[in-house]
């Protein structure tokens, strides 16, 4: 059921839907993602085609954002290794850019490229390019010096789906952070400029914030991050089946 306030993104895409209707059988937008063991996932998997790709942000030497001995990949890590196992749980097919603690630069086939920066980030474009999944959901923390600033932010293309979804995913992550962020819509990132797949960037909370950072480090509070985030990946799924 959607939330009150993501109502009208309904009827934003609503005409789009019903073209969508006219090539795509209604049970597969409504009821083949509801739980593992449904056919349409699984025909899905047999053919190969990705639903989602959860793109873990940093790892390896590259740590990200910090406080203290506290660091973002590890918080990225936690958090984006829940909502994958949740997703698949749910019957999605979903690849991830990692499940350990190391830098895609170090698997980098673009090993002429002398930035270790660029090679992961190009890695993590090559990834999404060859899989082509439907979304593409990079996880990450923020920091601002200003200790008061926290909540999610969602940064997307400015591209429908990639707009959809991120206004879905910052409605569920406002509720739990008790929020009122909004998603910003940018391409001065390299995989939301690169990536052709629906792209977006989910911050999902601050390091720098006192009290946000002590929940970003509960796995009760990780195991929350992921539920709002599948909550809006299964709206937005419905919506462009």
């Amino acid at each position: 059921m959607l939330k009150p306030r993501a109502c009208w993104i309904f009827t934003f895409v609503l005409c789009f839907q019903l073209l969508a209707l006219i090539a795509v059988p209604v049970a597969s937008a409504t009821s083949g993602r509801s739980q593992a063991g449904d056919s349409a996932p699984e025909m899905r998997k047999l053919m190969l085609e990705y639903d989602v790709i959860i793109d873990i942000g940093h790892g390896g030497v590259d740590g990200g954002t910090f406080y203290q001995d506290l660091l973002e990949k590890d918080l990225n890590l936690a958090i984006g290794s829940k909502l994958y196992h949740r997703l698949r749980a749910q019957g999605y097919q979903v690849g991830v850019t990692r499940l350990q603690d190391y830098a895609l630069s170090d698997d980098s086939s673009f090993e002429w490229i002398r930035s270790r920066h660029i090679r992961d980030l190009k890695q993590r474009w090559l990834i999404a390019e060859t899989l082509k999944p439907k979304a593409f959901i990079s996880i990450h923390i923020n920091f601002s010096p200003l200790r008061k600033t926290r909540g999610p932010v969602i940064l997307h293309q400015r591209r429908a789906e990639s707009y959809l979804l991120a206004e879905l995913l910052q409605d569920e992550l406002n509720q739990l952070a008790r929020a009122k962020k909004r998603t910003k819509a940018t391409h001065d990132y390299y995989l939301l400029e690169k990536v052709t797949s629906p792209t977006l960037i989910a911050e999902v909370g601050y390091i720098s914030h006192p009290s946000e950072r002590e929940k970003l480090q509960s796995e009760e509070y990780q195991e929350h991050i992921a539920q709002k985030m599948a909550d809006a990946v299964n709206t937005f799924f419905i919506l462009y089946p």
